[in-house]
């Protein structure tokens, strides 16, 4: 390996919410279409041959209903990330609805696998989970709320899906965490970042699911 070229977060970001663009012919008669790829997100390595990209590494956490899960049961499937905890106070309710929505949206997404990540293991108990998806209503047919050791929720988090998630006595509620959800294609790649509280956001995550799964996959 020669080189390590790091993404500005800020840039990567902008970069995520863009679609397809268009072209013109010289008497501007017919507009084509054309798909921009989305980008990849995260350090990577460049040789001559080949470019490696920074993949979520391999994680093994329980779901609400004690079963464990890993990152085997997203391998090959398109999946979204988020980090919360039930007694957030701020941003976690609005970033929980527009993940039901976005749920709603995607309902004829077979593969589509939704991940939410307590940072807060010591109060979000396995109960105190499944009450939290029940009080809300939450459809969990492809939506798993998971638990593990506070630092290692954190580690996966920073390290792995590259948004923060980290205890911050300063927050409200005493936790620090993105607002983000993180798009991650069937390889473990992350492929864009999205306001969780942003309806528009969440309608272009929509979108780019789609053009993941349509124009780089077939």
């Amino acid at each position: 390996m020669n080189k390590i070229f790091p993404f500005v977060l800020l840039t990567i970001i902008l970069i995520s919410c863009g679609g397809n663009g268009s072209e013109t012919n010289e008497t501007d008669e017919t507009i084509v279409d054309v798909y921009t790829p989305l980008p990849y997100i995260g350090l990577h390595d460049i040789d001559l041959e080949d470019t490696i990209y920074h993949t979520v590494p391999p994680f093994q956490l329980i779901d609400q209903d004690s079963n464990q899960f890993s990152n085997a049961d997203v391998e090959g499937k398109v999946h979204v990330a988020n980090f919360f905890f039930t007694s957030c106070p701020s941003i976690c309710p609005a970033m929980i609805e527009q993940m039901k929505r976005l749920q709603e949206m995607t309902n004829d997404i077979d593969e589509l696998i939704i991940l939410s990540h307590t940072i807060d293991p010591e109060r979000d108990t396995l109960p105190k989970l499944r009450k939290y998806i029940a009080d809300r209503n939450i459809d969990t047919h492809n939506w798993h709320f998971l638990w593990g050791d506070r630092e290692y929720i954190h580690w996966l988090g920073e390290e792995g899906y590259m948004i923060n998630a980290m205890e911050d006595e300063q927050a409200e509620g005493g936790f620090l965490h993105s607002e983000h959800f993180v798009l991650i294609d069937r390889e473990g790649h992350i492929r864009g970042l999205y306001t969780g509280t942003d309806t528009e956001e969440v309608n272009k995550l929509n979108e780019d699911i789609r053009k993941l799964i349509k124009n780089e996959y077939n």
